[in-house]
């Protein structure tokens, strides 16, 4: 019989953490993870978007509480949200005869911006 040894999730570690201690400053609780601020305030932004986390106060005097009703996920990263869909890329037109730029540009209408943004510069 094996047993496996499962490392709970840097997110939880940190809801543990602000749990135990409500209204901790963010220096605190790196101090209590054992590294530095930069190190953990992505993860603490998305907890914060998540729900799993409240804060109160200004930048760079917030203090933070833990949501007792949403722990984020224990073991592993989680679940795997989908963004926005991707945006279709630009379909050109062929050139033709004639005025074929000015065409070109009404078709592709972030083109014809772009290329009015640059003649600015250049100029």
């Amino acid at each position: 019989m094996t047993t496996e040894i499962k490392e709970l999730s840097r997110a939880y570690q940190l809801w543990l953490i602000i749990k135990d201690n409500p209204g901790i400053k963010m220096p605190d609780v790196a101090k209590a993870m054992g590294s530095h601020t930069k190190n953990i305030s992505d993860a603490i932004t998305k907890m914060v978007k998540a729900g799993n986390i409240c804060t109160q106060g200004k930048k760079g005097i917030r203090t933070y509480t833990a949501n007792k009703s949403s722990p984020p996920v224990m073991y592993g990263r989680g679940s795997y949200k989908l963004g926005k869909e991707p945006t279709k890329p630009t379909i050109f037109m062929e050139p033709t005869h004639g005025n074929s730029v000015f065409e070109e540009c009404r078709a592709n209408w972030q083109g014809y911006q772009l290329n009015q943004y640059l003649r600015e510069v250049r100029a």
